[in-house]
């Protein structure tokens, strides 16, 4: 039988769960290592850190980046970055890029765009994607922008795009309307609808519903029509039609 890990109804559960840490048996430490993470005392900081340096086993090495991200000291920030960087153990790296959100006024975000473009891995990628996006640092846009036009990657377009598709600013919403043109591949125009819907603008109307008539792609026209189905339904329409006709109408007014 293993040991029990002691928790709340111990007279003091986080210096026997920081003391299992020492335990050869590694779901002992495992379980330790997941207790100290939930009680978020800043006590277990540094055994945890300490764990970093010599723990082999993977499962609690994953673990140990999901405990010491909860705990959010300033001291862990710079250990998930490397383990992004050099863990052999790609969830052991995602679990650490998840962890950053716990540290978004101490991160650089121009920093983790040129991880995400130096990553190798689609699922940290859209770990460290999501990570950007949940900063909302606008002072990216231009490098963003500039990226976009010089990377040849197809999948890291798309990364970007995603990113740039989520400010409320005139310059990435013009590229987005530059990405839906027929000379883009799927995945890109289906990104920009997405994008172009999840803002919310009416200045989108008219190219959501060129997407919805004229695009090749099923999944691409789908989706542009709930947008629109979603915005006539907002704005008091009864069809899609007739907000397309009306939006028209008062456009050429102006």
């Amino acid at each position: 039988m293993l040991p029990i890990v002691i928790y709340l109804n111990s007279e003091c559960p986080i210096s026997r769960n920081i003391s299992l840490l020492e335990s050869d048996d590694p779901q002992v430490k495992l379980s330790a290592v997941e207790a100290l993470g939930r009680f978020m005392s800043k006590r277990a900081v540094e055994p945890l850190l300490e764990l970093t340096k010599t723990e082999t086993d993977v499962k609690v090495r994953r673990s140990l980046m999901l405990s010491l991200s909860l705990l959010g000291d300033d001291k862990v920030l710079p250990i998930l970055l490397d383990v992004i960087k050099n863990d052999s153990d790609i969830e052991t790296r995602r679990n650490a890029a998840g962890g950053l959100r716990f540290f978004g006024d101490k991160i650089n975000a121009q920093y983790l765009v040129s991880l995400m473009l130096d990553e190798s891995d689609k699922s940290i990628r859209n770990v460290l994607v999501s990570t950007v996006i949940f900063l909302r640092d606008k002072t990216l846009i231009p490098q963003l922008l500039w990226y976009f036009e010089m990377v040849e990657s197809q999948e890291l377009k798309e990364c970007l795009l995603e990113i740039m598709g989520s400010f409320d600013d005139q310059r990435t919403k013009e590229l987005l309307i530059k990405c839906i043109s027929p000379e883009f591949s799927r995945e890109i125009r289906l990104i920009a609808t997405i994008s172009m819907g999840k803002l919310d603008d009416v200045s989108f109307i008219p190219h959501l519903f060129e997407i919805y008539k004229n695009d090749e792609n099923e999944e691409v026209r789908i989706r542009a029509e709930k947008f629109l189905d979603e915005l006539s339904i907002l704005l008091g329409y009864s069809s899609i039609d007739q907000m397309v006709l009306d939006y028209i109408q008062k456009s050429k007014e102006v």
